[in-house]
């Protein structure tokens, strides 16, 4: 009886639960699928990212490797430290060094700068002045590899002063070695926080504890992530293999990278902890999976419906259907299956005869398409048409010469703008074989048309930079781009290409170029100044002993005498030089050029009295705010005032006058005495005076930070015979955005 009632069951129903049940299932099953498939592309994913974060940090400690070790040959190869070395010569070694460490120190996180002595011995620490002589050798093992082979390594390893990246060089003198030099960065707190700010990450240094399986943590950018059972550091620390643990227990919210530490010798010293928060990527897939969840049952929903829709279609009266089916295909379109019920057979019947009467409108459709095929063709030729003007169009007015050149040479096109960078005329190019060539500079013209005719025969493609002329002869800079149009055989049919002029940013290139030449001539200017000051005080030094053990009446104290004047001139000389080519930083903020005026004063307030001077202060208090360095601008300020003293007679009277007429401008006024117009032109490099002091020495270095504050200075005489000093200064709304560090 049960089996009769399931046969008895509509067919409908028939159709319908199975049809559900699979899609229950199937969709079900895509789903669990779908979540575990994202769950292991973003475990990937952030595994990938994680190898990713410790490449980083593994790049970090290898540019920190060479750079130690790249500096470390740099100070070790100076003569003047071979020689303060091989003397033990600690305060020698201290004043060549020492600010360049500082320099180092603050703006590229040097940490260390260390001489020894054989064998592995402290000789001097320039980041601990007051500590040396102690023996390294059984724990600062690059030392003695050094000492034993003479070559420079680095790497990370234990000191004194802590953990980082060494690079310790020999240092020779004489072809003998005397000792060795390290150059030092940290590797901890300060260096992770910088790799956490960088990329978002929690990072700490792990090593071994002393006497068990353990590991602590030497540094660390987050407190509060938690340590892992030791063992799994062990693992990492004696395979040197790195591990990645996705949501470990105790850490669910967290992804771990562990990676080995080595030092230079490839020894494991530690293990590198990096850790991600997983909170967003658990948010994200949580999410996906309730989307999914609720996709699944819309997806239920619809296939009830579109299940319910074919079964009613399928269920059509079949008596006729066959009959009619094949009187349709004899051609007999316009029979209709009649509707003999009304259950879900006639439903099928009535889809069926829908679908006659879809197909005979289609047939109409298509009968109609093809009477107005020509008409369409026409519209479409048309739309091309306008399509080409429009691109023909554009190719004319771009910037650059667009052109197009058949495998024989000769030129079929070619745009307006021709005219505007080589002077040619596009009548003038086109069908000329061998204009390309003519008009490429002749040292360039070989290596261009080889490869330019290599493209015409063999189809590669042509891009290069060369000299070209202008019809005028003007030389030009060109970037030409050519790109061949190849046939079904791959024969070249044509080349379209592009012509650039970068005359522009060659001009700039070279600008560039001299720039860095200057800078170099400077640093070569200030390396022979002070190569020169050594001999030059070794010898006044031995002129003045010299005169000084002289009796009164010897025949030659007369000679020496002159020699020990001309040597301490050269050393004002050598003073000065030093004065304006040291490099100095300027600190830039919004400053009161009336109250600047006023403490420049102030400072040279003491020669102003003794030498009786009256001064004369009057200061315009529209004056505006300028962008300066407080301190630079000022001492430069009160240099002016204390060398205009040296030039004024006693209690003469010295002006002071401050105005602003659209700029800024400060005018001294004073008489003066012995300056004649020579002098004046040499005012701020009195190399021929006879005797300088310390404001003189200080002229060129005022000028020049006078300069970079952007400011002019002039120096003239007025009718009264007067010195006139101008300083004019823009104001800040006339410069814009204050300039903040700039270094000469």
């Amino acid at each position: 009886m049960n089996l009769r009632r399931i046969q008895d069951i509509s067919l409908k129903w028939k159709l319908l639960i199975p049809f559900l049940f699979l899609s229950f299932v199937g969709t079900t099953f895509l789903i669990l699928l779908g979540l575990n498939g994202q769950k292991r592309l973003i475990e990937s994913q952030e595994q990938k990212k994680l190898f990713d974060y410790y490449q980083a940090f593994s790049d970090q400690i290898e540019d920190r490797e060479r750079s130690a070790l790249s500096l470390a040959y740099q100070v070790a190869q100076s003569p003047a430290v071979q020689e303060a070395f091989a003397r033990r010569d600690r305060r020698a070694l201290i004043e060549l060094l020492l600010p360049s460490y500082q320099v180092l120190k603050q703006e590229f996180d040097v940490k260390q700068f260390h001489f020894h002595t054989i064998p592995a011995t402290s000789f001097l620490r320039l980041h601990r002045i007051y500590q040396y002589g102690e023996e390294m050798v059984s724990f600062r093992h690059t030392i003695a590899r050094v000492e034993e082979s003479g070559q420079g390594i680095a790497g990370l390893e234990w000191g004194v002063t802590g953990f980082g990246v060494r690079g310790v060089v020999p240092v020779y003198y004489q072809n003998k070695l005397i000792g060795t030099f390290e150059v030092g960065y940290s590797v901890e707190q300060p260096f992770l926080e910088s790799l956490k700010r960088r990329y978002n990450m929690n990072l700490a240094l792990l090593i071994p504890s002393e006497g068990d399986e353990g590991f602590n943590r030497l540094a660390t950018t987050s407190v509060e992530t938690p340590l892992m059972p030791g063992g799994t550091y062990s693992k990492v620390f004696r395979a040197q293999s790195p591990a990645v643990l996705i949501s470990p227990p105790g850490a669910a919210g967290l992804a771990f990278f562990l990676g080995p530490l080595t030092d230079f010798s490839g020894k494991s010293i530690g293990v590198v902890e990096i850790s991600v928060d997983r909170a967003a990527t658990l948010a994200r897939l949580a999410r996906n999976r309730n989307i999914m969840f609720a996709v699944m049952v819309g997806a239920l929903v619809v296939s009830s419906v579109l299940i319910i829709w074919v079964v009613a279609l399928f269920l059509r009266p079949v008596h006729g259907i066959v009959k009619v089916a094949r009187e349709i295909a004899g051609g007999k379109r316009d029979q209709q299956i009649p509707v003999q019920v009304h259950d879900e057979i006639g439903t099928l019947a009535d889809s069926l005869n829908d679908m006659l009467d879809s197909l005979n409108r289609a047939r109409q459709e298509v009968q109609q398409y093809c009477d107005t095929l020509e008409e369409r063709v026409k519209m479409r030729t048309h739309e091309l048409a306008e399509e080409k003007e429009k691109y023909e169009t554009l190719v004319e007015h771009a910037p650059i010469i667009v052109y197009r050149i058949e495998p024989d040479g000769t030129i079929v096109f070619v745009n307006q703008f021709v005219e505007e960078i080589l002077g040619y005329t596009p009548i003038e190019v086109t069908g000329d074989r061998d204009f390309w060539t003519k008009t490429v500079h002749p040292e360039d013209r070989k290596k261009v048309t080889e490869q330019f005719t290599a493209c015409l025969a063999e189809g590669g493609q042509f891009m290069m930079e060369y000299r070209g002329t202008h019809k005028s002869g003007l030389e030009l800079f060109l970037l030409n781009h050519a790109i061949p149009l190849l046939d079904d055989e791959g024969r070249v049919q044509a080349v379209d290409g592009i012509i650039v002029d970068v005359s522009e940013r060659k001009r700039l290139q070279e600008k560039i170029i001299q720039t860095e030449e200057l800078k170099t001539l400077s640093n070569i200017s200030a390396r022979l100044a002070h190569e020169i000051r050594n001999p030059l005080t070794s010898a006044g030094g031995f002129a003045r002993r010299l005169l000084k053990e002289m009796d009164q009446n010897d025949s030659h104290r007369r000679k020496v005498e002159i020699v020990v004047q001309e040597m301490g001139r050269l050393e004002q000389i050598l003073k000065m030089i030093l004065s304006y080519i040291r490099p100095i930083s300027l600190e830039f903020a919004e400053v009161d050029l009336n109250d600047l005026l006023r403490e420049a004063v102030s400072g040279a307030e003491e020669k102003i009295d003794r030498l009786g001077i009256k001064l004369d202060l009057e200061l315009d208090e529209r004056l505006p705010y300028i962008h300066a360095d407080r301190s630079q601008l000022c001492n430069a300020l009160e240099t002016i005032l204390k060398n205009a003293c040296r030039h004024m007679p006693d209690k003469s009277r010295l002006r002071v006058v401050t105005t602003y007429d659209g700029a800024a401008v400060i005018r001294l006024f004073y008489p003066a005495l012995h300056l004649a117009d020579d002098d004046m032109e040499h005012f701020f490099y009195p190399f021929v005076a006879e005797q300088l002091d310390e404001a003189d020495l200080e002229m060129p270095l005022t000028k020049v930070v006078i300069h970079r504050h952007g400011g002019i200075i002039n120096i003239e005489r007025d009718e009264e015979d007067k010195i006139v000093i101008s300083i004019i200064f823009e104001p800040i709304e006339r410069r814009g955005e204050s300039i903040a560090g700039r270094e000469i």
